[in-house]
């Protein structure tokens, strides 16, 4: 895993433990499906450019 994608899987996790956010929850939130949401997390898969996008546009603003 390269280190931006370590590092988006990291901030991930923070953000969910912040914000006490299922994968279900981030995975709506992005509007990725929960599977991709969890394989991107995990680092079993590289998001696209879009994905990695909307990943970190959603934790950088806060929940409602």
């Amino acid at each position: 895993m390269s280190q931006e994608l370590n590092d988006l899987a990291e901030a991930i996790i923070a953000y969910q433990k912040k914000y006490d956010k299922t994968d279900g929850e981030m995975a709506f939130g992005s509007r990725l499906s929960v599977e991709k949401f969890h394989a991107i997390k995990t680092g079993e898969l590289a998001p696209t450019s879009e994905e990695q996008s909307a990943l970190k546009g959603f934790i950088a603003t806060k929940p409602h």
